[in-house]
């Protein structure tokens, strides 16, 4: 709890100045609220003395304050949305940031829906608990440190009772809100697992359509409901006791003060005026405090929601920045596996086993090998998507890991096997890796991937929108225009992952033509199971349980009577002659 609160209270803190003026303005709001007991004791005393000539001027007092007051107050509000809006916007912010810092573990685990629900429930959760914790709770304190003020004046007995119950009260309403975080905590992980379920569906729409599980998509729903049913039963049923047992102590302690001050004035120790003061201020301070308790629902469960909102904060960053990081003042592009070895996090078996390479700057090497033979995995080690368990990988003799890994990917063009796209524009997409591009640069590399006479059939050509994750583009389309994204940075390593798996064999050639033309002058890696888009590499890198097992050019790993390289290419040629006779052509 005290974590969850020094975090809000960080980027409240931002603004000391406003947030100081906000406090002092509201508790002079509350200390205004508070007064007009204290006035009609004053008018009850000159009524019974008969001095009417006084009581005007307390009746325009009266208004008066309570105009004042409301003007006080509503001041209160405004300054306060002068702090809690930045406040908010600079969370969000942060747990933005925090989440695109994170690794690519994290994002590879991450629960989308989850994700969204945490930074939904969090924003509006910062603006309900800046609220209702200053103007409810601390509105409250202001009005029992007037009431108490006031009663020791008539009474110390009064004054005794009245902060007893007012402990007592404070203490079965913590013990009450507890219970009611405890079950807002498993109703949210319920909820997620629910949006998880929903955001899972809208984005596999297609695969759910292809396969007719329409309706068993609604069955996990409906059963993951089920859950949900007992959760949120459970939480409602948790504002109902506490319902009844504040209810019951408000009540028991507002009939124990006022049957005190009756005894007291029956034996004439007070005035009435001193009993309609301590009546109006009990019966105002009890509507008050019994209001905060229901507020305190929303506190609750804001509280909940930005904990869980705030704990994104809290994940730790595995792969980080050096504290003081290296620059290459002119990048060649050479790359260096030096006794490179890994091991994923939780996964003692090794993926890479003290892997040497060395790649010459504008050499274009392709990596062959099984599934799971760690290809794709020292691709992942350059970008340093994660970090080598053991041994180095250098470039231009610079360990990598003494980069920032913002500077290190600004040097490398990528073109994933499965693209993603932004739900934006053709152009925009093409553009993304260099916000100043021109609309002419944008249209040479479209050119370039072979996309551009297909852009240009469009109605909207570059301003067509692909939707999210550009489902409006077929499977070769995404490919080539993320290769277009990848030429137009201007990379000087460029990584091909399956850049040409989606394609048909036409624009598979032509898409070829275009990477090795982009290829001069550039480190390349390449992953691909077509051996027509890797025969051209310099050097053939063959991969097996995480070793480099052969290494050549396509001639000379081909006279490797044994060599595994031999054996795929083999099964691929048999797999090509299948499909020259109408049958499939394998993949390996």
């Amino acid at each position: 709890m005290v974590k969850t609160f020094a975090k809000f209270y960080r980027f409240i803190f931002k603004y000391k100045i406003a947030f100081s003026i906000f406090i002092v303005t509201l508790v002079a709001s509350g200390i205004l609220e508070n007064l007009s007991p204290y006035l009609l004791k004053l008018l009850v005393d000159n009524a019974g003395k008969g001095n009417f000539g006084v009581l005007f001027g307390l009746l325009l007092g009266l208004v008066g304050m309570r105009v004042v007051s409301n003007l006080i107050d509503a001041l209160s509000y405004y300054l306060g949305d002068k702090v809690q809006i930045p406040a908010a916007r600079d969370a969000r912010i942060a747990v933005f940031k925090k989440i695109q810092d994170l690794d690519f573990a994290f994002h590879v685990n991450k629960n989308t829906g989850s994700l969204i629900s945490a930074f939904k429930r969090g924003d509006g959760a910062f603006f309900n608990l800046f609220m209702n914790f200053h103007h409810e709770v601390l509105k409250t304190v202001v009005s029992l440190g007037v009431v108490l003020f006031f009663f020791s004046r008539i009474n110390p007995a009064i004054l005794l009772i009245m902060l007893g119950l007012f402990i007592i009260n404070i203490i079965v309403m913590a013990l009450l809100i507890k219970f009611n975080l405890k079950t807002r905590k498993e109703l949210n992980e319920s909820e997620d697992r629910i949006s998880g379920i929903i955001t899972d569906n809208l984005i596999n729409y297609e695969t759910v359509k292809f396969f007719a599980q329409e309706k068993e998509e609604e069955n996990r729903l409906r059963t993951e409901y089920k859950d949900w049913f007992t959760k949120i039963w459970k939480f409602s049923n948790s504002f109902r006791l506490m319902d009844v047992s504040i209810g019951t102590l408000s009540n028991f302690g507002l009939f124990l003060i006022l049957a005190f001050m009756v005894r007291m004035l029956s034996k004439q120790q007070i005035g009435l005026g001193d009993f309609v003061m301590v009546s109006s201020f009990v019966s105002g301070f009890y509507y008050r405090f019994f209001g905060l308790f229901f507020q305190f629902r929303n506190i609750a469960k804001s509280f909940i929601d930005l904990e869980k909102y705030f704990l994104i904060l809290d994940d730790e960053i595995i792969v980080k920045d050096p504290e003081s990081s290296k620059t290459i003042e002119s990048i060649r592009g050479k790359i260096e596996f030096v006794d490179a070895g890994f091991n994923y996090p939780g996964n003692k078996r090794k993926v890479l086993d003290k892997v040497n390479l060395i790649v010459e700057p504008g050499q274009s090497i392709a990596f062959v090998g099984r599934s799971g033979a760690g290809k794709t995995t020292m691709v992942k080690m350059i970008l340093r998507f994660y970090d080598l368990t053991c041994g180095k990988i250098l470039l231009d003799g610079v360990d990598i890991r003494e980069m920032k890994k913002s500077y290190l990917r600004s040097f490398m063009g990528v073109v994933p096997q499965e693209p993603v796209l932004f739900n934006n524009t053709i152009g925009f997409n093409i553009g993304y890796g260099n916000k100043d591009v021109s609309i002419g640069s944008i249209r040479a590399a479209a050119k370039l991937a072979n996309l551009d006479k297909f852009i240009e059939q469009l109605p909207e050509k570059y301003e067509t929108q692909v939707g999210e994750r550009g489902i409006k583009l077929s499977g070769g389309q995404k490919q080539r225009l993320a290769i277009a994204r990848a030429i137009l940075i201007n990379p000087k390593i460029l990584i091909f992952d399956e850049a040409t798996s989606n394609l048909d064999s036409e624009s598979e050639d032509l898409v070829q033509k275009a990477l090795w033309k982009t290829a001069a002058n550039r480190t390349v890696f390449i992953i691909a199971h077509r051996f027509s888009t890797i025969r051209r590499a310099n050097k053939i890198v063959v991969m097996d349980k995480g070793k480099i097992v052969e290494t050549g050019t396509h001639q000379e790993l081909l006279k490797m009577d044994k060599g595994i390289y031999r054996k795929l290419w083999e099964l691929q040629a048999k797999g090509k002659l299948d499909k020259d006779n109408g049958g499939l052509m394998t993949t390996v």
